[in-house]
């Protein structure tokens, strides 16, 4: 079974499973299953009855105006003029003036109002309705973890304006695993259990477990003070390679990535693995991963640095495409010297291995953003990044080609989110995106 990799689903799944969590730790007295209970509270409104607020505005607002008015006001005027007037004019001010006036305000405004105020402020207030859960969903069907080890399990939730998210964690068996309320898995002793999360209206979604043993550390190049490069390195010929050719390859990426990482299901990559994260770029990735607004993806359960998750894979082919979240915040010329510094760390950490640089792919035609990230300012990027490939013994792919329309914009067909960002894949899009590689990259 294939492993994914890519910390954008782990974390916005990870954020679900850490919100205010209600957990108990597991009673290994109890026997072997165990659960754990976790209560996410829903975005903005919680269990909210929808009649709770047009009530409250019916009592206080309409009620206090109408009795104030028509008693304080007519029953004053009446007398004073009765006593200093004659009564003609006592008997046409008590009849009419009063009367009048009392009556408009009872009868037309309150009862316009509490109209209003019934009839509009509920409909215009969505957050106020209920959405029950459709349909729950994990990262991952099976995983294999060593003893005194731990893997992040995530969770995912449909609809995404659910307003109810409680749910138990429970496992078949509590001598192999345990696990808490944040989805984290303790591997305990050699052996299979079953994972099976199951929400308060009864959806179900199971992980299959298997503890190993230990393995031994591998044996791994030392690391060096300085990268070095192989500006000689032979250039791809266009041969055509068969998905097993990408065995040995891990995918960084971003949000764009990760969109391929899950089209790669069917094989089409063989056994690559991915290292994505939403917002991703090259200099973010040289921050420190315990950073609060850290996206550093997650490998083997936790975030590491970039250079250390791909030390860890052992895979000797590094495909990189990042750029497109620098290029908005950096400038063409500051994601350049972030990509030169993140491939330094990398072959610092893994110096036999083969950098792959991907072209940041282009974003639709009509797609305009306020920050530095354009189709024009992209094109100036690949072209320096196609520079420094040459300098540094880098394998360029130009991607962008495969997905364009011939004219430096992502053709419509290959977007996947046209009416929202404009950059991201659609299905065909990666389909072209995997055609490009394999007959590319040898």
């Amino acid at each position: 079974m294939k492993k994914h990799l890519c910390a954008g689903l782990c974390l916005a799944l990870i954020l679900f499973t850490g919100a205010c969590g209600q957990a108990s730790a597991p009673d290994e007295q109890a026997g072997p299953a165990s659960a754990v209970t976790t209560t996410l509270p829903a975005p903005r409104a919680y269990d909210i009855s929808p009649d709770s607020q047009p009530e409250s505005k019916i009592e206080s607002k309409p009620e206090s105006q109408p009795e104030s008015q028509p008693e304080s006001k007519p029953e004053s005027k009446p007398e004073s003029k009765t006593e200093s007037k004659p009564e003609s004019k006592t008997e046409s001010k008590t009849e009419s003036k009063p009367e009048s006036k009392t009556e408009s305000k009872t009868e037309s405004k309150p009862e316009s109002k509490t109209e209003s105020k019934t009839e509009s402020k509920p409909e215009s207030a969505p957050v106020q309705k209920v959405v029950d859960l459709t349909e729950i969903g994990l990262s991952d069907e099976e995983v294999i973890i060593p003893v005194e080890g731990t893997y992040q399990l995530g969770i995912q939730f449909f609809p995404y304006n659910a307003t109810r998210y409680t749910y138990d964690w429970i496992w078949s068996d509590n001598r192999i695993i345990s696990m808490d309320s944040n989805g984290t898995i303790h591997a305990k002793a050699i052996g299979t259990a079953l994972i099976t999360a199951k929400t308060y209206n009864g959806l179900t979604a199971e992980c299959k477990v298997t503890v190993t043993e230990k393995p031994p550390e591998p044996v791994r190049p030392p690391e060096t003070s300085a990268p070095v490069y192989h500006p000689d390195v032979q250039q791809p010929t266009g041969k055509t390679v068969a998905p097993a050719w990408f065995d040995d390859a891990v995918f960084v990426g971003d949000s764009v990535s990760m969109r391929l990482s899950y089209y790669a299901e069917n094989g089409c990559l063989g056994d690559a693995e991915f290292l994505c994260g939403v917002g991703l770029g090259y200099n973010n990735a040289l921050w420190d991963p315990e950073y609060r607004y850290s996206v550093h993806p997650v490998y083997n359960g936790k975030k590491r640095p970039v250079e250390e998750s791909v030390r860890l894979t052992g895979k000797k082919k590094v495909f990189i495409m990042l750029g497109m979240n620098d290029i908005g915040g950096y400038g063409v010329d500051g994601a350049i010297d972030g990509m030169k510094k993140l491939t330094d760390r990398i072959l610092i950490k893994s110096p036999d291995v083969q950098i792959y640089i991907q072209s940041v792919t282009p974003l639709l035609s009509y797609i305009s953003r306020e920050d530095m990230l354009n189709n024009a300012n992209i094109a100036r990027f690949n072209a320096k990044a196609r520079e420094v490939c040459k300098e540094r013994g880098f394998i360029f792919l130009d991607v962008a080609s495969a997905v364009d329309d011939g004219h430096g914009n992502l053709l419509y067909e290959n977007c996947g989110d046209p009416d929202y960002m404009g950059l991201h894949f659609s299905e065909k899009g990666c389909e072209r995106w995997v055609d490009y590689l394999w007959h590319h990259v040898a």
